[in-house]
């Protein structure tokens, strides 16, 4: 039975006037009494006595009237969710991140979704940017904070802010004191690094860097992720490079330095499968857009 033969049913148990039940909803007589006697057979039951003169419910009608009422009244609410959902305010974010990422912006960004958006469940998921990439070809996340480039077919993405690098090194290195160190300081040096699996390019082109200054790099540990390396740092295990979202918690044993010539800044980007986001994740990168990009005053 349709959901509009239901209201009309209601609305003439409430007016008990025919005429005024389709002035009511906006109908003909004749439609409405059509659609009374569609719902009367299906039911099998007389809902309704009428007259020339008069409207009545019967004991069928009045047992059908509240049962009818509840499910108008939940029709009308699944048709407000679905347009919530297809509007993002409702339904689950799937939030994919390298850990990198979640020093900066986006811890903040997930505090100011959330509450904006408290009907959207939040689900958050720390990977390496190989990962989230094979992580949103499967379907398993909705969208990801990683830094390009990216390898799989069929994702696309969008720039954020890219993440400068600085020196984390020992308290107690002798360089410690310096304000700026030489990436020829470092040449010899203990140095601790990213797997090269983790992020190919970034990787080459800091090795680069070292070798256009003529610098031997003596990678002493392979480390992931970069919390890990500053960790080590701070057992004295050798110096490797940091963002300034990381430096930014201080932590005691650990210096950090600039470092010239600059290091490569490690470029972070949004990335989502296919052509555009999901509903909920564009609400998500309005706001991330918003803490991302601050507008200049």
């Amino acid at each position: 039975m349709d959901i509009r033969s239901l209201e009309c049913f209601i609305v003439v148990a409430e007016e008990l006037h025919f005429h005024r039940a389709a002035a009511r909803l906006n109908i003909t007589q004749p439609a409405l009494s059509q659609r009374i006697r569609a719902l009367e057979h299906e039911v099998g039951v007389a809902l309704l006595e009428r007259d020339r003169r008069s409207v009545s419910v019967t004991a069928a009608g009045s047992a059908f009237l509240g049962p009818a009422r509840t499910a108008l009244a939940s029709a009308r609410n699944a048709g407000a969710e679905a347009l919530r959902a297809a509007r993002g305010e409702v339904g689950r974010l799937r939030l994919g991140f390298t850990v990198i990422a979640f020093y900066g912006f986006l811890p903040e960004a997930v505090r100011v979704f959330r509450e904006r958006h408290p009907d959207v469940l939040v689900e958050l998921a720390e990977m390496n940017s190989p990962s989230l990439e094979a992580a949103l070809v499967a379907g398993s996340i909705d969208i990801a904070m990683l830094h390009p480039p990216i390898e799989m077919p069929g994702l696309s993405l969008t720039a954020m802010p890219s993440q400068r690098l600085v020196l984390a090194m020992p308290a107690n290195h002798p360089l410690a004191a310096s304000p700026v160190v030489s990436v020829k300081d470092i040449g010899g040096a203990p140095f601790l690094a990213a797997p090269r699996h983790i992020g190919p390019h970034f990787y080459d082109r800091v090795i680069a860097m070292f070798r256009e200054q003529d610098v031997a790099l003596n990678i002493v540990q392979e480390v992931s992720p970069m919390t890990t390396l500053a960790g080590l740092v701070a057992a004295g295990a050798g110096m490797g490079f940091v963002t300034e979202g990381i430096a930014a918690l201080r932590r005691p044993g650990i210096v950090y330095k600039s470092v010239t010539p600059q290091p490569p800044e490690l470029p972070l980007a949004a990335a989502w499968m296919g052509k555009e986001p999901t509903a909920v994740s564009r609400r998500f990168m309005a706001v991330v857009d918003e803490l991302a990009w601050p507008a200049t005053p």
